[in-house]
């Protein structure tokens, strides 16, 4: 059949359209695509320093490349076209942006890092946060830094050859005019710890400084909890007992002694009490709880160990709850907790048929990190005891020339009441920081920081950690939202002594 000049003309018609089309639909797809993976790259590159984190960056990271490979040519089409190109870029920009808040996880980025600390051979002894103050503790000097931006607002350097031998485990009020009060015990090498300053952390002043009868001193060694802030007190364990001074201006109160027979182990602090402990020979060690104002006694424990004691730590003051560690292997091995006249409330053992409880934080090197002022795994909210959860195989690397680390972790509450477990809170990883803020808790692992409800163990704040990774229990604390500052024990060469994260 023939074909006329009209049909020539149509046919024509039709392939101009069908062109034409084509480079609409290019432009088109191509500006969308292009716009979508170019956003979902930058905004996985960018996402750090702005609040996201976590491993779904690096797969949205990917994803972007692999999507450019075979789109950008479309949107470097879309750009030389741009009465279609833009829009489509547009829409393409705004489809990306949706994707990335949709998978995105919150980060945490390092807002600051002090200086890396010298001599290498340097350790933090324990650290305090005082208002908007972080204080870092060393043998030899203490440095506040301002947590909202690092600036080193003050340095106190011990007198003469003195180290610091304990410090307070808590800061208390000082006088009008006066901010935090933290206690530090100081002495030369090899010398009883026989003086003990009062610093107000506010500006690193020194108050007063009072002398203590304390036992001898191996090298530069420090001692964990043997000073305490208990209300408006100082109190200073001695060689027969312990002597409360005003925090104010360390003017004597009153004292206490131990039994015949017995010698002062442990001394804790709360807003209105005392806890004592003092171990006495071959038979039970002695708890007592006294009012911070007088000295009076307000209760005797008897604590159930035979054969002496391995470890002990007074986790909470009130409710009362302390950790006892026989040194016999069938010895107690729990957490206790008593009410307010002695009476035992329940028994946690540290290790049972389901977990192993990590009462302080690094488990059985616990007393080798902050010596002064060791960090506790077990913290008190409520009438909760929460605490990191150990079983074997949590931590695994493989094999091979490349091993692969991978781990898991967990918080477990229970009940200082009766001692039932309450909740397990699932974490990707072990326990490096533990912090109370308010009714929940901050758990920090080695990639993220998670806040835990602490009366129903629900999840309900996930941090990805972008900058620095703790490798070792740290001190954290709380610095504002979802802002913190971390202290590390040895800030010489994986992690700074003190950053802050937001």
């Amino acid at each position: 059949m023939a074909v006329g000049p009209e049909d020539s003309v149509v046919r024509a018609g039709w392939g101009a359209r069908f062109a034409w089309d084509k480079e609409i639909w290019m432009v088109v797809a191509g500006g969308v695509l292009g716009g979508l993976f170019a956003t979902i790259g930058l905004a996985a590159l960018l996402g750090p320093a702005n609040g996201f984190g976590g491993d779904s960056l690096g797969y949205l990271g990917i994803i972007s490349i692999l999507g450019l490979m075979p789109c950008g040519g479309g949107l470097v089409w879309a750009l030389i076209h741009p009465r279609r190109g833009f829009p489509a870029i547009a829409v393409g920009m705004l489809l990306g942006l949706g994707i990335f808040f949709a998978f995105a996880g919150e980060g945490v980025d390092d807002a600051w890092k002090a200086p890396l600390d010298r001599p290498s051979t340097t350790r933090a002894l324990g650290s305090w946060t005082a208002g908007d103050l972080v204080v870092r503790v060393r043998p030899d000097q203490v440095v506040a830094y301002r947590s909202a931006t690092g600036a080193v607002v003050w340095h106190w350097t011990l007198p003469g050859e003195d180290s610091v031998c304990a410090m307070s485990r808590g800061v208390g009020a000082g006088t009008a005019g006066q901010g935090s009060v933290g206690l530090i015990g100081h002495s030369p090498h090899d010398k009883p710890c026989t003086a003990v300053t009062a610093l107000d952390l506010s500006d690193g002043r020194e108050g007063w400084t009072t002398a203590v009868d304390a036992p001898a001193r191996d090298g530069d060694a420090a001692t964990p909890d043997v000073v305490t802030v208990a209300g408006g007190q100082a109190v200073l364990q001695e060689k027969d007992g312990w002597r409360a001074v005003r925090l104010a201006d360390g003017a004597a109160v009153w004292r206490g002694t131990t039994d015949a027979g017995c010698a002062p182990l442990h001394v804790a602090g709360g807003a209105a009490d005392v806890v004592t402990v003092a171990q006495c020979g071959a038979a039970a060690p002695v708890l007592r709880s006294l009012a911070a104002e007088d000295g009076r006694e307000q209760a005797r424990i008897a604590l159930p160990v035979v054969g002496g004691l391995k470890n002990l730590a007074v986790v909470s003051v009130d409710p009362l709850a302390v950790w006892v560690d026989a040194q016999g292997e069938r010895g107690t091995h729990a957490v206790l907790s008593f009410d307010r006249s002695g009476r035992p409330r329940a028994s946690i053992p540290v290790s049972g048929s389901e977990y192993d409880l990590d009462v302080m934080l690094g488990g059985l090197h616990a007393f080798d990190e902050f010596d002064a002022r060791p960090l506790f795994g077990g913290v008190v909210v409520g009438d909760l005891f929460v605490v990191p959860g150990e079983r074997p195989g949590d931590v695994t690397i493989g094999s091979g020339r490349n091993p692969v680390r991978s781990a898991t972790g967990r918080l477990v509450a229970y009940s200082l009441a009766d001692g039932g477990q309450r909740w397990t809170a699932g974490l990707d990883d072990q326990v490096s920081g533990l912090v109370v803020d308010g009714t929940s808790v901050w758990a920090m692992t080695r990639n993220r920081i998670t806040r835990v409800d602490a009366a129903t163990g629900r999840r309900n704040a996930e941090l990805d950690v972008n900058g620095t990774s703790s490798l070792y229990p740290v001190d954290l604390s709380v610095s504002g939202p979802k802002q913190f500052t971390v202290v590390a024990e040895d800030g010489t060469r994986d992690e700074p002594p003190v950053r802050g994260m937001k």
